[in-house]
């Protein structure tokens, strides 16, 4: 049973993880940040071990929504186990994100997660000016660092990044208490073929920093394509019990 608990626990993580420092692209003191993403966007993705598919997930950009006066995208997330796995770990994650329009940080973050029997609720208030988030749950506050991402808005963030090959980026990430500065790779270029089409991506790998040195974690690639849209359209990592493969089965890119 464990083998079947382990992999659907660590994909849910790995379609939020994935960080790095971002360079903005051009704007306008008082606009909206350009972006390669627009409202309607919609990425559905399969979710694959080494026995086969486990499951679905779908990111989707489905308004623009005012918090506290400020525009912001609003990010959902859906992730559920496929009819085999319910029998065994049932998995039904819901993430919402409210991103800045202008700064593209965090402003709200909600994560609703029933994963076998366990059940986690998380909302989070991110309070850019004063430098604080709100645990609206747990009704704690903890200091955040300047520009804040939360699990969901970091993977849009990370979108607007002029990728190079043979460069690294680097994100203090901040997803938890604890926070990591994050190092990023950008390994080659190359055609990946995925149910949605064929597509030409930069291979980027993540490196955790952790106790003063870069140290690598779990083999974890992810193809982004190489061109105005910035797609992430497979992800994959190799565990000791098995392999994940996260593959984009259809896109939308949205009205703009």
């Amino acid at each position: 049973m464990k083998l079947y608990r382990k992999p659907a626990k660590y994909f849910w993580l790995l379609l939020v993880i994935f960080p790095a420092r971002i360079a903005l692209l051009a704007q306008d003191a008082d606009s909206p940040a350009k972006v390669p993403f627009r409202v309607g966007e919609r990425l559905n993705f399969s979710v694959n071990w080494t026995v086969g598919n486990i499951g679905t997930a779908n990111l989707q950009i489905t308004a623009i929504d005012t918090f506290d006066s400020h525009p912001c995208y609003r990010v959902e997330m859906e992730a559920r186990s496929n009819k085999t796995l319910d029998l065994i770990y049932p998995v039904r994650d819901y993430f919402l994100s409210l991103i800045d329009q202008k700064e593209l940080f965090s402003r709200k973050f909600v994560k609703n997660q029933q994963e076998g029997r366990q059940k986690r609720q998380i909302e989070l208030i991110y309070d850019q000016q004063a430098g604080l988030r709100y645990d609206l749950v747990k009704g704690d506050t903890v200091e955040i660092v300047p520009e804040a991402q939360d699990e969901l808005s970091i993977f849009y963030y990370c979108r607007t990044l002029e990728l190079k090959v043979g460069s690294g980026v680097l994100l203090e990430n901040f997803v938890d208490k604890k926070g990591n500065p994050l190092k990023v790779g950008i390994l080659r270029t190359e055609w990946v073929e995925v149910p949605a089409g064929r597509f030409y991506c930069y291979v980027v790998e993540p490196y955790i920093k952790s106790g003063g040195l870069f140290e690598h974690k779990g083999n974890l690639l992810l193809w982004v394509t190489n061109d105005e849209h910035r797609i992430p359209v497979k992800i994959s990592s190799n565990l000791d019990f098995g392999s994940i493969v996260v593959l984009l089965e259809s896109y939308s890119l949205g009205a703009g």
